[in-house]
């Protein structure tokens, strides 16, 4: 009889199991060091590079800036309304981070948006609330909108916020949004939301 050790199912099968070994060794060292607390640094970087100069509370400036920001989300559906006024609404090294992608300087925003409203079907925001603390607008909206590649294209609503620093000229500076984009968007992906869905029941 063939020596254990020797034979060829063994020897596959150990050649399997090393080279199941290696992967996980190199995927291992490939993978990128924790980016939680380095996301956090740049926010709090991005907001001391943005300053506190914006429009003083109770002026009609401060009412100018917050009616052409909140303005400006509700028409984020129009191609043409973003091209007639994102670079109004923003400054020309403005911060936007909305849970999605980053995106510095008007140019690149108003790009980034027109992209988004190409791939919606539908898209309506709702002003809930606005509120101020220290140099900080804190806007709370309601939006729903639909995509095909989204949910089968049937309509989405959240509920969100944007926290917005404003320049001297009331143009944003700033603009960091809060909502639940694992559940709203990468949640209603066709392969995401599937993985998506199954973590979630792992953690119940």
């Amino acid at each position: 009889m063939m020596p254990l050790l020797t034979h060829p199912a063994f020897t596959f099968s150990a050649g399997a199991l090393l080279a199941v070994v290696v992967i996980s060794l190199f995927a291992v060292s490939c993978t990128p060091a924790n980016p939680t607390e380095a996301i956090v640094e740049t926010y709090r970087k991005e907001m001391a590079r943005a300053g506190t100069g914006g429009p003083a509370p109770g002026t009609a400036e401060e009412r100018q800036a917050i009616d052409r920001f909140t303005s400006f989300l509700q028409g984020i559906g129009s191609e043409e309304y973003i091209r007639e006024n994102a670079r109004k609404a923003y400054t020309e090294d403005a911060f936007l981070n909305d849970t999605l992608v980053t995106h510095r300087g008007n140019v690149e925003i108003e790009t980034y948006f027109i992209q988004t409203a190409r791939a919606m079907t539908h898209f309506e925001v709702s002003i809930d609330d606005v509120a101020r603390s220290g140099p900080d607008h804190y806007i709370r909206w309601t939006m729903i909108f639909a995509a095909p590649a989204l949910s089968k294209g049937e309509k989405i609503h959240s509920t969100g916020i944007s926290q917005v620093r404003f320049a001297e000229d009331g143009r944003v500076a700033f603009h960091q949004d809060f909502w639940d984009s694992g559940e709203n968007f990468f949640g209603r992906a066709p392969v995401a939301g599937g993985i998506i869905g199954i973590i979630r029941k792992r953690l119940q």
